[in-house]
């Protein structure tokens, strides 16, 4: 069979559907992954066919990120998913206007190469859009916990002129059904709504060059700063005061403190001398089989690392996705949070102590790695997958 796989041009929206993507091939079917031209790139170094579709809209893109963010810093305490909920349609008009200004190059191409099926991640509405025009089944492919499940009240409304324009009523943008990596007692409740395809993560965060050291066991415990992203919807200046902060409070303490960074905070290194050992951006799964503790923001690709390598965290979210995703795990004895704007040395190295001595934290993350362990491979979901197809076809 054929497959379209169809995300936006924001990298970690993609790597999460590379296995997959790779299974689909490994079967035998045709697979090529859809966006425009900004992650063609990214897609080709992957090892998957790329397809340019639509245009690259990256000033409306940046212009919505900053209005975000400047929205997130308004607030003096954490934004939650209800926070996102009270903007209505304004919640998902970047992933409207994706979806509109891709549709009609999405629909061309599909008209010639003829999917079978359409996989799209949850934010990228094309897939459906499409996948209605055609008459084939869309996968929705969620990359953690399901929080997009939360503005799906608000998407018809926003897609109603995308729709009327293609000759659509209305589309479902849960697709026929959502592959999910997450652990069943990780994801957040969505009842019957939600037709779930389970999947083993798999660990994936781009081309990597594993160096002898990776292998080592480190003489004290690990610790993994992923530096660019708890700073990145903070601002410069505010950011290097977190990162400092959360520097500070590590190496208070007993641990080999690693700091994934990029140029912006590499400029911090001659201040902290030997205590951190800066890296460039460098795939997860190198480093965490031997990590003690992760410490980030809270996003969804970042926790679902951590939890396949069993490992405790220390997220500090300032996004209502990733307080989400801070509350679920911190809720499933697997990790804590704090406020981003809150963290203080003190606060940092407190918590990160007591992660790192607490058994029980350790004892819930690796149960979490077991039931993420336990779920259908990659490959049993593409058998799925064409059994659905081969279902639609014989309807």
């Amino acid at each position: 069979m054929r497959v379209l796989v169809t995300t936006w041009a924001w990298r970690s929206h993609f790597l999460s559907l590379v296995p997959l993507s790779w299974a689909l091939r490994v079967a035998g079917h045709d697979v090529v992954v859809a966006s425009t031209a900004g992650l063609v790139p990214t897609v080709t170094a992957a090892g998957l066919p790329a397809v340019a579709l639509g245009k690259d809209i990256d000033t409306e893109v940046r212009q919505m990120t900053r209005w975000y963010f400047e929205w997130l810093t308004d607030h003096s305490k954490p934004v939650t998913l209800d926070d996102v909920r009270g903007r209505g349609t304004a919640a998902v008009e970047l992933y409207r206007l994706l979806a509109e200004t891709s549709i009609d190059d999405t629909l061309d191409f599909c008209q010639s190469w003829r999917p079978d099926l359409i996989v799209h991640d949850p934010t990228t509405f094309v897939g459906p859009l499409a996948a209605a025009v055609l008459g084939v089944p869309a996968v929705r492919h969620i990359w953690g916990m399901d929080y997009t499940y939360v503005t799906r009240e608000f998407e018809p409304a926003a897609l109603a002129e995308v729709c009327a324009r293609i000759g659509l009523a209305d589309v479902e943008t849960l697709g026929d059904v959502t592959v999910d990596p997450c652990p069943p007692s990780l994801q957040i409740d969505t009842g019957d709504a939600v037709e779930r395809l389970p999947m083993r993560f798999v660990p994936y965060s781009g081309p990597a060059e594993l160096r002898p050291w990776h292998l080592r066991v480190p003489r004290r415990p690990r610790v993994v700063v992923l530096a660019s992203s708890i700073a990145e919807p903070l601002g410069d200046g505010a950011s290097t005061t977190l990162f400092s902060a959360v520097l500070s409070g590590l190496t208070d303490l007993d641990v080999e403190v690693l700091a994934i960074v990029e140029d912006r905070e590499r400029a911090l290194a001659g201040q902290w001398g030997r205590r951190v050992r800066f890296l460039v951006p460098t795939p997860l799964h190198l480093l965490l089989p031997h990590c003690d503790l992760m410490v980030h923001q809270g996003g969804g690709g970042a926790v679902m690392m951590g939890v396949a390598y069993g490992v405790p965290q220390l997220m500090l979210p300032l996004a209502a996705d990733h307080t989400s995703n801070a509350e679920q795990l911190a809720a499933a004895g697997a990790g804590l949070w704090m406020y981003a704007r809150s963290a203080t040395p003190q606060t940092v190295s407190a918590q990160a102590s007591h992660l790192l001595s607490d058994g029980h934290c350790h004892e819930r993350a690796r149960e979490l790695r077991a039931e993420m362990d336990r779920q259908p491979s990659a490959a049993r979901v593409v058998e799925s997958l064409e059994d659905l197809v081969g279902a639609w076809e014989g309807r």
